[in-house]
């Protein structure tokens, strides 16, 4: 089995039928998943939707680590693994599925565009709310983290995680010397702003046809407003721009609730 994380592999998975056994690893739902995973799962299960693929979805308590790069989703497609959204959405697109073949040079240069712009806020900002913000830290993400593993590594892992995550929200500049929960929130204001101004009435952000932008935008999206926490004010942001909430709940009828009654 390989690990895809370069061109050579990709090109090589590109030869490779759909696998009928795809399956997509995440952690427990119920008890350990955090928001932030929880945006990046949804978003790969939402494009494997809109491409109509089919594919499995198994939870595992230890998802993390059978994720080659320890980041999720993992997705086991044949002999491949791939991990993370976009070498997901990547490896889907070399075998043909793509969801951007309508669009002109100018709309596929603006899907990149939105796209960097919620890879860079939303994604983020959820995990300075999970890691860097102290009450949802110690109240809700290190006790889900932590909820698997058995006394005292229930204690130290979640620990060690937090001092990893607090590390990696420095390096990309989103540490707790440089953002703020109000800057924060500000941030996610303009990134809704720029989305509902581009989303208008449309069904979808390029018209009538859904691209892996309205797959990634309702999973950070969705999450952000279905998950309470001690502090909702990025909820709360999302819930003053209508055709947003709107289009989530139209994504989620299509391609989950209808899935599911199949």
């Amino acid at each position: 089995m390989s690990y895809v994380d370069g061109s050579h592999l990709l090109q090589l998975s590109a030869s490779e039928p759909w696998s009928p056994n795809a399956t997509i690893f995440i952690p427990l739902e119920s008890s350990q998943i955090l928001p932030y995973e929880n945006s990046a799962c949804l978003s790969v299960q939402a494009f494997l939707h809109m491409c109509g693929l089919k594919f499995k979805i198994e939870q595992m308590a230890n998802a993390e680590y059978i994720s080659p790069s320890r980041k999720l989703p993992s997705l086991h497609c044949g002999k491949f693994i791939i991990s993370e959204t976009t070498p997901i959405i990547d490896f889907v697109n070399v075998k043909g599925y793509r969801l951007d073949k309508h669009l002109s040079e100018d709309d596929q240069a603006k899907l990149k565009a939105y796209t960097a712009l919620v890879n860079n806020v939303l994604n983020p900002a959820q995990k300075y709310i999970a890691w860097a913000h102290e009450d949802t830290s110690r109240q809700i993400t290190c006790k889900r983290y932590g909820s698997v593993y058995p006394w005292p590594l229930s204690f130290i892992l979640p620990l060690r995680k937090r001092s990893e995550m607090l590390e990696h929200l420095k390096a990309i500049g989103w540490g707790k010397d440089e953002k703020s929960l109000t800057k924060i929130e500000e941030e996610v204001k303009r990134c809704c702003t720029a989305l509902t101004e581009k989303l208008g009435d449309q069904k979808y952000f390029f018209g009538d046809s859904p691209t892996e932008l309205d797959a990634i935008v309702f999973g950070h999206l969705y999450t952000i407003l279905t998950t309470t926490l001690p502090d909702n004010r990025l909820a709360a942001a999302v819930q003053k721009h209508p055709n947003l909430v709107k289009f989530c709940r139209n994504v989620d009828k299509e391609y989950f609730r209808k899935t599911a009654s199949t």
